[in-house]
């Protein structure tokens, strides 16, 4: 019987070392890894975005994540569960916070590694437009991630055509909106 992968989703504000972070770890357990894809979309857009472009955004990084898993949509009727804890972790170039939502299980399973995800799209349509995207709601109520790491925006902001917060207040509340809301799933 195959066993459902263990997910690890990487979250944080911009600039906080989440798609390095993906890389290593991914590199590390040889393991998959679902790219951001707001990043390909953007850089392709040739105008800046606009709200709904995060609905096509949604979408694309749902498709990619079930690429990767080998799922079709109908499959993401996974019990989400209780979060089981939340630790403070720190290697040498990043500094992050594990919500663990299930067990890795003494049974061996793959592992799949997500850069931003749906939850990083909640909190970007939230943040910016103060809307819901109903994919994103409907994936997230069967969320499948059983571990989240929010990373902490410690390093340097590099600029980027791509992002819109270089001040580290700005970058730091957000890095609080994920935190309320990792703390808050039950």
């Amino acid at each position: 019987m195959q066993h459902k992968p263990f997910i690890i989703t990487i979250v944080g504000p911009e600039s906080s070392g989440k798609t390095t972070l993906a890389r290593e770890l991914a590199s590390f357990h040889d393991a998959p890894w679902v790219p951001e894809f707001a990043r390909k979309y953007l850089e392709g857009l040739g105008r800046p975005y606009e709200e709904n472009d995060l609905i096509r955004i949604a979408e694309g990084q749902l498709e990619a994540i079930l690429a990767v898993l080998g799922w079709q949509s109908s499959v993401l009727s996974l019990p989400p569960g209780p979060l089981k804890g939340v630790k403070i972790e720190a290697t040498a170039q990043h500094s992050f916070l594990t919500f663990q939502r299930e067990e890795f299980g003494e049974e061996p399973r793959p592992l799949v590694i997500v850069d931003s995800g749906m939850l990083s799209l909640r909190m970007w349509a939230r943040i910016k437009y103060g809307i819901t995207i109903p994919v994103v709601e409907h994936a997230l109520k069967e969320d499948v991630t059983s571990l989240y790491i929010l990373c902490r925006p410690v390093i340097e902001w590099e600029a980027d055509p791509l992002r819109e917060a270089p001040r580290l207040l700005d970058r730091v509340w957000i890095y609080n909106q994920f935190l309320k809301e990792l703390s808050s799933v039950r």
